[in-house]
């Protein structure tokens, strides 16, 4: 029986657990060399170290167990194993590209955050944009419950048709409505994409470029309305000459374990140069 080592000694041997071990087992790819019948102790040999091996280098190649005995069963087989390794290389170029994309979306979101808090919340500064595009929406009347039925359909087609689920909201809002009447009535939705995306919606509207009045705000969603008062006496103090309507674009928004929703967004007008 020297010859023969027990599941425990196996499994330190090789820096796996009794239970993963008896896994390999269950789904065929590691049999014990040795089961003995009146204790049903499981033993294995010094061959099944290059098994244990050819397991560790497949699974490090991300090889689910059931390629990996592919490979076991066809080891004789290097045209089989160059198919699998192929197969796998084609996962692993997919998988790079779907990090690398949300390494993006997360670069993205972390400096639009920096920059709110290096140009600071509730100040008014000029910012320079792009031109930027949106989907737009003829949906109004923000805060009733069929308005947030409306944004999560518009949500799911997004997510659906983009594979998106990091849009950015935006909202238009009439200026000459803050002005007269004090209101921030939305015109329309907007969902903002992001960069090097190609839009295939016939509901594109495309944000003109230049200089932007702006003022970063964290709040809740329903108060938003006050800062519009700020950044409207900001402009009949300085005699600044707008041009068309707010966007309300949202950045982030949190939601504590208490279900109160706070969000980090912006509140913009085209400027005269």
């Amino acid at each position: 029986m020297g010859k023969y080592l027990s599941i425990g000694q196996m499994g330190k041997l090789n820096n796996l657990s009794v239970q993963t071990l008896r896994h390999y087992e269950k789904v065929g790819l590691l049999k014990p060399s040795y089961i003995n019948e009146d204790t049903g102790y499981r033993y294995y040999s010094m061959k099944d170290f290059n098994t244990i091996d050819l397991i560790k280098q497949c699974k490090a190649m991300g090889l689910s167990l059931e390629e990996i005995k592919e490979v076991t069963n066809n080891y004789t087989s290097l045209e089989s194993i160059v198919d699998i390794l192929g197969n796998q290389k084609k996962i692993v170029t997919e998988k790079m590209k779907e990090l690398e994309n949300i390494k993006n979306k997360v670069e993205s979101l972390e400096a639009k955050i920096k920059i709110s808090l290096n140009i600071g919340i509730n100040d008014i500064f000029i910012k320079y944009n792009e031109e930027r595009k949106f989907i737009q929406y003829n949906f109004t009347d923000r805060f009733s419950d069929e308005f947030e039925i409306n944004l999560r359909k518009i949500l799911l087609e997004v997510e659906r048709d983009y594979d998106n689920v990091n849009a950015e909201i935006a909202f238009t809002v009439s200026y000459e409505d803050v002005k007269r009447e004090g209101r921030a009535e939305c015109k329309n939705v907007m969902i903002n994409l992001g960069e090097n995306v190609s839009y295939k919606d016939d509901k594109i509207i495309s944000m003109e470029k230049g200089n932007y009045l702006t003022m970063y705000f964290d709040d809740t969603y329903r108060d938003s309305g006050k800062y519009y008062d700020v950044i409207m006496k900001y402009i009949e103090s300085n005699n600044i000459k707008t041009i068309g309507d707010f966007n309300e674009i949202y950045i982030m928004t949190r939601v504590g374990n208490d279900g109160k929703e706070k969000s980090l967004g912006q509140i913009e007008i085209l400027i005269e140069d």
